[in-house]
């Protein structure tokens, strides 16, 4: 009798916390779909948004340089607009290498990022280069210390 009254206890507090996970898994949910709608503005991108925000995340590690990000939205959309295509590779923390694509034919461009001594503010230069990502690549790879 003892052994039955263990059995039904345990099977009772066991029915009472499955019920408890669906409603408990039904509130996160919808939690995540009210965190969702309370951003608007996430959703709510320009296409010059959506492109900087692109290539500030998966080209560029999830940068979060808001000057870049306004630079790429106001000046390189423009450019590239024309194109099919755009990747950018950094090659130092100020100078990024940008390349747009049409059909096959590639177009570079430099874009480096500099202060300005007597404001402290930042500006851009953005200029067509003969250099491509293969000139880019064995230029870093050629800055490792020897004997490594």
């Amino acid at each position: 009798m003892k052994y039955l009254l263990i059995i039904l206890t345990a099977a009772i507090f066991i029915s009472c916390s499955k019920d408890d996970k669906p409603v408990t898994q039904q509130q996160n949910q919808q939690k995540v779909m009210q965190d969702d709608s309370d951003n608007p503005a996430d959703t709510n991108l320009t296409p010059e948004e959506k492109f900087s925000a692109s290539i500030l995340v998966d080209f560029l590690n999830d940068s979060d340089d808001e000057d870049l990000a306004s630079f790429l939205e106001t000046e390189v959309y423009k450019i590239g607009a024309n194109y099919n295509g755009a990747s950018v590779v950094e090659v130092t923390p100020s100078t990024w290498l940008v390349t747009f694509e049409k059909s096959g034919a590639l177009k570079n461009y430099m874009l480096q990022k500099f202060v300005d001594f007597r404001t402290n503010e930042y500006y851009f230069t953005f200029k067509e280069t003969n250099l491509t990502i293969t000139d880019v690549i064995s230029r870093t790879r050629q800055k490792t210390p020897a004997g490594e």
